[in-house]
């Protein structure tokens, strides 16, 4: 195929890809490994425990709550590039097994086996979740929100993470 096709074909696909992007609830944000071991220490995860990401992203989050926490994961991500990145982190990481990626909306997906939810989303997400979250979730889950508060919520605790934004920890009662 001529480069004279492939680049702009390429460079099409890539402003539709990004302008769907900006349309989703959160855009993507790579988590640092610091920041994600602080927050994954708040969930008090055993092993066992079922730990969900809402708009999991690559999957670094799943394959370190399998390997350094003995939890289980599930990744729930909406843009399909990221589920395939997701799934292949998850395998090379030898996290198959413990870990899956679902790909679809967080919003249509049951989360009622969650022991904790991790949300590193925006303001909007959180607020649209909040109902969703009470519902579905066993009294005593945690929920860690990264940068963003749940609206009308009131936190169990609060930190401040290596990278200067707030961790907010919640409780289902």
């Amino acid at each position: 195929m001529p480069l004279a096709f492939v680049l702009p074909v390429a460079l099409i696909v890539t402003v539709i890809w990004v302008s769907w992007n900006l349309t989703l609830d959160a855009l993507w944000q790579p988590t640092d490994q610091s920041t994600i071991a602080q927050i994954l220490d708040n969930l008090e995860i055993d092993s066992g425990d079922i730990v969900y990401d809402l708009g999991c992203g690559d999957g670094r989050w799943l394959t370190r709550i399998v390997k350094d926490y003995g939890g289980k994961a599930v990744g729930i991500e909406i843009d399909p590039g990221r589920v395939i990145i997701s799934w292949m982190r998850v395998l090379f990481a030898g996290a198959f097994g413990k870990a899956k990626v679902i790909w679809g909306n967080m919003y249509e997906q049951d989360l009622s086996g969650a022991d904790s939810v991790i949300l590193f989303l925006s303001e909007k997400a959180n607020e649209k979740l909040a109902p969703k979250l009470k519902r579905e979730l066993e009294p005593g889950s945690l929920i860690a929100s990264y940068y963003h508060e749940m609206p009308d919520w009131e936190p169990v605790k609060t930190e401040r993470s290596k990278e200067d934004y707030d961790i907010y920890i919640y409780r289902i009662e």
